[in-house]
């Protein structure tokens, strides 16, 4: 899945006041899935779900579908090493994220529906309720399922290079 670099370029342009923030460059000291940050989590998401949309031709507002997808795991905490939220953070972190975003960022309704959304149906009773959103939530799930396989794989390969 590759994006044209006109794509890629429109993109940039979109998040760099995003991506320039302090608050989200903390996301680079957080893992997210295997040793993928969470920052690269969220911007494997942004390109995966733009794609999407341009691929399928979904006609999605492309500003929020990027902002939301840059910000969806905007939560700012090692989820690993918290148990009092560990337990629950699959339930809880979406809107931990949205209200670390809208009080760092002005979002737009469309952005905070991505943000809240993301971890649908998990989070059986917010409903993604507009095509970003939707999207998102695909995105999310794909870029988690390459991640996780990708680490699955590096550790069945090191093992066997352990015992070779």
């Amino acid at each position: 899945m590759q994006l044209s670099v006109t794509e890629r370029e429109r993109l940039y342009a979109i998040l760099e006041k995003y991506d320039q923030n302090p608050k989200v460059q903390q996301m680079r000291e957080f893992i997210q899935h295997g040793d993928v940050t969470t920052y690269q989590h969220c911007k494997n998401v942004v390109l995966v779900s733009c794609w999407l949309n341009h691929r399928l031709h979904l006609g999605a507002d492309e500003t929020s579908l990027a902002v939301g997808a840059f910000l969806h795991d905007f939560y700012l905490y090692d989820w690993h090493n918290c148990s009092n939220i560990t337990h629950w953070h699959g339930f809880k972190h979406p809107l931990i994220a949205r209200y670390n975003a809208d009080a760092v960022f002005q979002l737009n309704n469309k952005e905070r529906n991505i943000i809240q959304t993301h971890m649908w149906p998990l989070t059986i009773t917010q409903l993604p309720r507009c095509r970003e959103a939707c999207l998102v939530c695909l995105a999310d799930k794909m870029s988690s399922s390459w991640e996780t396989l990708m680490e699955r794989r590096a550790k069945r390969e090191a093992s066997h290079a352990a015992r070779s």
